[in-house]
Formats: structure tokens, C-alpha cells, sequence
């Protein structure tokens, strides 16, 4: 999902482009469905309903508010967030009428910002901004879920309570959200490149040096001028993620995050290898192999030109790229998406090439959905969570109806991949935040088969087994156990700031590497203590951290 490997970055968005026809959970891209309550579209499940709904049938229903984040999936033109086929399962479970607030992905975090300052909170709210969102539920802004967890059977079918203990406030020991499960995500993450450009241009062969990338790059330059080799997607404060990580991430210093060296935490944007990656990117900014516009594309820009201008990469975690049963388009058909093998001999200066792995994760994703403090009804509220996380829901996503997107012969259910992967229905996945985006890889895959080159899916296949066993070798993060101090959690967006401010200024030119360097020097003043709070738990609770797979306690 992102460039960088710390758990802020595991809960960025489901978006890669379905324009290759792959996405996690049997889902596409958006585009125009109708959505009026007299919707003939079937998405409705085959499962009878749980909750008491007959009994309801006759109770008026609770109205109430609830803001939530598309994850990168926007509902299709046409289509009402508030009155859908999948939103009414929900109310129908909750027996409740939901006023839905969704704004789009690239305006997620400057609105949830805006509503957490404001303190007119909705009754519901689902976010991947965890940290600032617990922070604010410490000063009353959220209730405790654990008593309402405890005696909903429907939840812990997802949620087991190994994952409620993950999610739980480190700070407080409160259980503030309901975390997404993420048990079935496939591992890892890594640099996914245009495979077919790469053979193209590189001999049949993957490159096994920064060097030969770099050449490799020249060369499709050369051939291709018109052609946006590197570029970048922006993700709010995070001016580098996806297309513009990877050269970072090939010297084990990946942005917006951190490396764990002889017991002490540091931040990677004070590493030697970052600065290197930093010359590189100027010297291939300055050679026009990188998107002039790398600093401003938003989604639709950024996907645009991975559509068009032939994007060499990007960095992305495994889930986002599995095969799904979305057919290549015509104008498709020879392009292909791989994760690129590590390289056979890095830079002098890469310390390690440990550090270049990605981590495993965690067993819960970087989404939560809370109540607010301020409901008038808490109880309904969670029937609402309780619905999100009900049968009917999790089939009406995943596989549909029978006889309307899959069949079932000889006692197997098989899938019908156009009718699944519709625009109508496949933003519904966004929905998901309480199974899981990946939870329905058993139809992914059955689509996939279906519709995909088998020699294609053998490639993907090897090639996501080298990204689980990284990911296995490398174990857990530290970040995913690491209890900050309040002032160090509120300078972490100032962080992000600094970090993309000096990095874009030193890639266009705008300050010398020397002036780079005394940005470091400040950035280390201001910031540097965060890092050793990150150093301080480690020495504290290396032991336990150890035994809970976080490898690098030892490193």
C-alpha cells in the first residue's frame, strides 16, 4: 500500500488500479450504478437474516450519523452512500436509518482532522488514522467497546479476541475500536513493476543492481520520451508513497519511518542511505525520468499516467495486487504487474539488506470503528458495528446472490466474474472494515482462474511466496507495540510535514544537499525524541517483544 513498512502505512487504501485487472477480495474500481430504493439490482445475500429482524419489523427506526472513509474505493456515480442495496443491510440488522458522511480518499484526512477538532462527533465513526483518533478518545471523545465485544458473538466471529487485545490503547488499557481482522491478508509487501516493460528493456531480465535499473530506465527513456517512467502518488501529509518509494525502499530507507541498529531506534530520514536515495532521485528528476508533477498528483493524476504513461513501479503490499476476476481490457492485454526479486548486490552503503525486507503483519489492519461519546443511543450504535460485521453483509460483498453472480455446480460455488466485478456492486468492498478487504480469497481466486493466463498466475504466485517468506524472516514491527508519549504523538504530523518538505525540496533543486544535511540536523532537534521513546520501550520490553515475533528487538 505504501513506501513505507511502519503500521501507519498498512492502513492506507485498497486503491491499486483495477486497470490490470487486480485488486483484493473480488473487487474493481468504481463507475455509474443507479442506487434509488427501487434499485432492481440484486447484491442482497442468500444467508438468512440473524439479527432479530422480523421482531423489528414494526419498531420505529433510530436515526443516526455515522462518518466513514471510502479507503479508496469511491461509490460509483449515481449511487447514494446513505440508501444502497449493502448500506440496508446494515440498517435492517441495526434496525436503524444511517445519515453516511464518506468523503472521498484524498479528502479523508483533512475532513476527519476538521470533525475531531470540531468535537461534533457522529454517533459512528471508521478511520485509519488510529493513533490521533485514540489520543482524542483519552480526552473523552470515544466509549470503551470491551463490554459491548464481550457479548457479541457475531463480532468475535471476525474479531477474535486476540485482535481486540492488539487493538487495545496501550496508553489507557481502554478498548476503544473495533479493529478490521486481517488474519487472512496475504504477507508482505515490495516493489511491483511493469514486468513486461522490464523484460522489454532489460534483456529478459530482472535487474540485479540499482545501476541496472537505473540504465534499464534510461534506456525505456530513450525509447519511450512521451512515457512517465517514475511517478508518485500524494497520500495527504505523505508527500511519497506508492510510485515514489521505491528507490528508497531499495536502500533499506523507506520514508516516514524507522530502523532498529545495535538496540537503538532511528528515524530513516537521518540515515546515510536516505540521503543517497535522495542524490538518486534529484540526478533522475533532473534526467526527466521522474514525473515533474510527482509532488502533486493526487489519485486520479497519479492513475492516469500509470494507465497511459507506462509508470515503471510503485511500492504496494501484497493484498493489493492479488489476481482477481476483473479480465485485462484489450488495451491491457500485454502489460503485467510483478513484484520485482530483491536485488543480487546493493550499494556500498546500505548498512544491511535486512532492512530493505518487508515486515510480517499484524493479525489486525490500521482501521477502527468507534462511538462517540456524544450518541444518544451507544446500544444501537453498536448493533450498527454488529452489522457491519453480520453473514448477510460479509455475502453480499464477497460473493453475491446464487444464480445472479455465481452458480453452484456439483456442490461448489462458482463464480460468475463478470457480474461480481460490476461497477454497481464492487465499491462495496470499502465496506469491509470489520472482516477484512481480503477475506474473500476464496472467490478471488475462483474468478481469477477463470479469466487470467495460467503462466501469468504461476508468476504471481512464485512471486508472492518470495514476499511471505521476507515478510516471515523479517517477523513484526516494532511500531505496531510502541506506546508514545502524548507530546510525541502530537509532533508526529509535524514530522510527516518536515520529512516531505526537505525531501521534495532537495529532489527539484529548491536547497543543496549541504542545506539537506542541516534540514537533517534541525529535524533531529525537533523531532529526535520521539525516537528515543522508541528506544527507551525497546530496551524496556525487549523480552516481550521478542516472544511476540518482533525480531528486530534483537537486531
Amino acid at each position: 500500500m505504501s513506501g513505507g513498512k511502519t503500521k501507519r502505512f498498512r492502513s492506507m487504501p485498497l486503491t491499486f488500479t483495477l486497470l490490470m485487472g487486480t485488486v483484493i477480495a473480488a473487487c474493481s474500481n468504481s463507475g455509474g450504478a443507479d442506487d434509488s430504493k427501487k434499485n432492481t439490482e440484486t447484491v442482497a445475500p442468500g444467508a438468512t437474516p440473524t439479527a432479530d429482524a422480523s421482531a423489528k419489523a414494526n419498531q420505529p427506526r433510530t436515526k443516526l450519523k455515522m462518518f466513514m472513509g471510502d479507503s479508496g474505493i469511491p461509490h460509483p456515480d449515481g449511487t447514494d452512500p446513505s440508501d444502497n442495496p449493502f448500506i440496508r443491510i446494515v440498517e435492517d440488522y441495526a434496525n436503524v436509518d444511517l445519515d453516511m458522511d464518506v468523503p472521498s480518499y484524498q479528502d479523508f484526512q483533512t475532513k476527519f482532522n476538521l470533525l475531531l477538532s470540531s468535537g461534533q462527533l457522529p454517533d459512528i465513526v471508521h478511520t485509519w488514522f488510529i493513533e490521533e483518533t485514540d489520543q482524542r478518545a483519552r480526552e473523552g471523545a470515544f466509549i470503551d467497546l470491551k463490554k459491548y465485544y464481550d457479548n457479541s458473538p457475531q463480532v468475535q466471529k471476525y474479531v477474535t479476541p486476540e485482535m481486540m487485545e492488539l487493538a487495545k490503547d496501550k496508553v489507557s488499557g481502554n478498548y476503544w475500536r473495533i479493529p478490521m481482522a486481517s488474519q487472512n491478508t496475504p504477507q508482505g509487501a515490495g516493489i511491483v513493476a511493469r514486468y513486461d516493460l522490464v523484460m522489454k528493456y532489460n534483456n529478459n531480465k530482472w535487474p540485479e543492481t540499482i545501476e541496472e535499473w537505473v540504465n534499464m530506465m534510461r534506456t525505456m527513456k530513450k525509447a519511450e520520451p512521451d512515457s512517465i517512467i517514475l511517478s508518485n502518488r500524494v497520500s495527504g501529509d505523505y508527500t511519497l508513497s506508492y510510485g515514489g518509494t521505491p528507490i528508497f525502499n531499495m536502500f533499506g530507507a523507506a520514508p516516514y519511518t524507522y530502523r532498529v541498529d545495535g538496540g537503538k531506534a532511528v528515524s530513516t530520514f537521518t540515515l546515510p542511505e536516505y540521503r543517497a536515495a535522495v542524490e538518486l532521485y534529484k540526478q533522475l528528476y533532473d534526467e526527466g525520468i521522474v514525473d515533474k508533477e510527482f509532488a502533486v498528483n493526487d489519485n486520479a493524476k497519479y492513475y492516469e499516467k500509470v494507465k497511459n504513461k507506462n509508470v515503471l513501479w510503485e511500492y504496494n503490499s501484497a493484498d493489493q495486487y492479488v489476481p482477481s476476476g476483473v479480465a485485462k481490457k484489450p488495451e491491457d492485454q500485454t502489460k503485467e504487474w510483478l513484484w520485482a526479486p530483491p536485488l543480487k548486490t546493493y550499494p556500498s552503503v546500505v548498512k544491511d539488506a535486512k532492512y530493505t525486507r518487508p515486515y510480517r503483519w499484524m493479525p489486525i489492519a490500521g482501521h477502527g470503528v468507534y462511538i462517540s461519546a456524544k450518541s444518544k443511543d451507544p446500544e444501537r450504535a453498536w448493533k450498527v458495528i454488529e452489522g457491519f460485521a453480520s453473514d448477510e453483509l460479509h455475502e453480499a460483498i464477497f460473493w453475491g446472490k446464487e444464480g445472479e453472480t455465481y452458480n453452484v455446480k456439483d456442490g461448489k460455488r462458482v463464480p460468475i466474474a463478470e457480474k461480481l466485478s460490476d461497477k454497481s456492486r464492487s465499491w462495496s468492498l470499502h465496506l469491509a472494515f470489520v472482516y477484512g478487504f481480503a477475506d474473500g480469497m476464496e472467490v478471488t481466486k475462483a474468478q481469477a482462474e477463470m479469466v487470467r493466463d495460467p503462466k501469468e498466475l504461476e508468476r504471481m504466485s512464485g512471486a508472492m511466496k518470495m514476499l511471505n517468506d521476507q515478510a516471515l524472516e523479517t517477523g513484526i514491527g516494532l511500531d505496531n507495540f510502541i506506546v508514545l508519549s502524548d507530546e510525541a504523538a502530537k509532533k508526529r504530523p509535524d514530522e510527516v510535514k518536515f520529512i516531505s518538505k526537505a525531501t521534495v525540496e532537495a529532489i527539484m533543486g529548491k536547497i543543496t544537499m549541504q542545506e539537506f544535511d542541516q534540514r537533517v540536523q534541525e529535524f533531529q532537534k525537533k523531532f529526535g525524541f520521539i525516537y528515543d521513546e522508541y528506544t527507551k520501550y525497546l530496551t524496556e520490553h525487549k523480552n516481550e517483544l521478542l516472544k511476540a515475533g518482533v525480531k528486530e528487538a534483537g537486531w
